[in-house]
């Protein structure tokens, strides 16, 4: 099962990677960057809600003598990324982000904490870039991003597509920019924040 998850995580990696190269032919790096953005939605959905009570199927006996899970946390993503400009209103960037998850374990019966479970998520997403204003010192612009996500967290891997779409974005500065996202998709619902550098 894992061996034919890395396997299709690899393929989809590979097709996504050439796409994206043979894109940024004659294009030039424009802007490299760094974000955090909110709640990551497909991480929660494959990697948390599957521990819920409503799926455990465990008599009261087995889970008596089985650990209780305390409530999983996640860093939000953190994603570095790219950017290649192919025209004053079109550029083409990719991104690597990663979101931690981690969740303490508890005894059954005493309710001691007996250790901690750790996991990481990391994401690959080539996205399209539309700036509808382009100015020296302030863009907007619009985004829409495929992508490849795998991860593993409490014995259970997982490997699935992203998709992002960035309604509005803004970046101000020159050089050292801020810049403010308002998205939706599998990587997060609401927004991302960070700073980057424009050559």
């Amino acid at each position: 099962m894992g061996g034919q998850i890395m396997k299709r995580c690899i393929i989809s990696f590979v097709l996504l990677l050439t796409a994206f190269c043979a894109s940024c032919v004659d294009a030039h790096a424009q802007e490299v960057r760094l974000g955090w953005s909110g709640y990551p939605t497909m991480d929660y959905e494959n990697f948390t809600i599957y521990t819920s009570d409503f799926y455990y199927s465990d008599s009261p006996i087995q889970q008596m003598f089985s650990d209780k899970d305390g409530p999983t946390y996640m860093t939000g993503n953190i994603m570095a990324s790219i950017d290649f400009e192919r025209k004053k209103w079109f550029s083409f960037s990719i991104g690597l982000a990663a979101n931690g998850v981690w969740k303490d374990k508890y005894d059954y019966r005493t309710g001691l904490k007996t250790h901690r479970e750790n996991g990481c998520i990391v994401t690959v997403l080539p996205q399209a870039r539309f700036n509808w204003l382009n100015r020296e010192a302030v863009r907007m612009y619009s985004a829409i991003g495929v992508g490849v996500t795998a991860g593993a967290f409490d014995d259970k891997a997982d490997c699935y597509l992203a998709g992002q779409i960035t309604f509005l974005g803004v970046s101000v500065g020159r050089r050292l920019i801020g810049f403010a996202e308002l998205g939706s998709g599998s990587m997060y619902m609401g927004g991302m924040v960070g700073i980057g550098y424009r050559f």
